[in-house]
């Protein structure tokens, strides 16, 4: 009977709601180094906002801004830096425990400005692999992965997704549909955080990547509604978290 029970749950998506202010709370304790964190949907779902609030979770955290100048990154009130590396200020205010938050990456636009970008990305990921313990957003992944960009990093992120758990490094990224990033983005991804969207690939794509039945995962986002968002973890037995995120100010 109970077996039934849980079947019928499964097929309309089972979900604990809770407010985002609880779910912070809980999430700074679940949220361990080295677990990588998802966010998936479409353009203007709010995934940036998201990303920038659970970052401030962490003390260390460093935010690729691959496109140049994005707002909503912007908001966060981080200090941006285009050169690579730190400051030594900077590196003493980590060893003294003290919170570096920042954005990574000029604003300029144009051929020149992204081949610039890339090579301070590239000397971001080497750099952060040798000291551990960072968090890293990547903002839209598929911008710093897709080989038709000048950026082009795909092989190198895809790796660093792989291994950066072992150096403590949790990569928390963006993008809009995982047939478009590196497989690992998703696959390492111990948090998966889900925004309203009608694309069954993705849907499909995050039942293989939970380890759900399509029928759930269908279920709970089919219930969504703007400004809430799913957060599922890797165990399949627990409950889909149901949140309902704030704004950044000027959001």
């Amino acid at each position: 009977m109970k077996s039934r029970q849980r079947s019928s749950q499964a097929e309309e998506g089972e979900v604990l709601p809770v407010t985002w202010a609880t779910f912070q709370q809980w999430f700074k304790q679940a949220w361990e180094p080295g677990d990588h964190v998802a966010l998936i949907g479409p353009t203007k779902s709010g995934k940036t906002t998201t990303a920038v609030q659970l970052c401030n979770l962490r003390p260390w955290v460093l935010a690729l801004d691959v496109k140049g100048g994005d707002s909503s990154l912007s908001r966060s009130g981080w200090p941006r830096v285009t050169k690579w590396p730190l400051p030594g200020p900077m590196y003493d205010k980590m060893e003294k425990g003290e919170p570096v938050r920042l954005i990574v990456g000029s604003v300029a636009r144009g051929s020149t400005a992204m081949a610039a970008r890339k090579t301070l990305m590239q000397q971001v990921l080497e750099d952060v692999w040798q000291q551990g313990n960072w968090t890293l957003y990547v903002d839209e992944l598929q911008l710093l992965a897709d080989p038709r960009m000048s950026t082009n990093l795909g092989i190198r992120v895809e790796e660093f997704l792989i291994a950066a758990r072992d150096a403590g490094i949790s990569v928390v990224s963006s993008y809009q549909a995982p047939r478009r990033t590196p497989r690992a983005a998703s696959d390492q991804a111990v948090w998966l955080v889900v925004y309203l969207t009608r694309d069954v690939d993705i849907v499909n794509r995050l039942a293989e990547m939970s380890g759900r039945p399509r029928a759930e995962i269908r279920g709970a986002v089919r219930g969504l509604r703007r400004p809430c968002i799913l957060v599922i973890g890797q165990d399949p037995e627990a409950p889909i978290i149901v949140t309902r995120p704030e704004r950044l100010p000027g959001g």
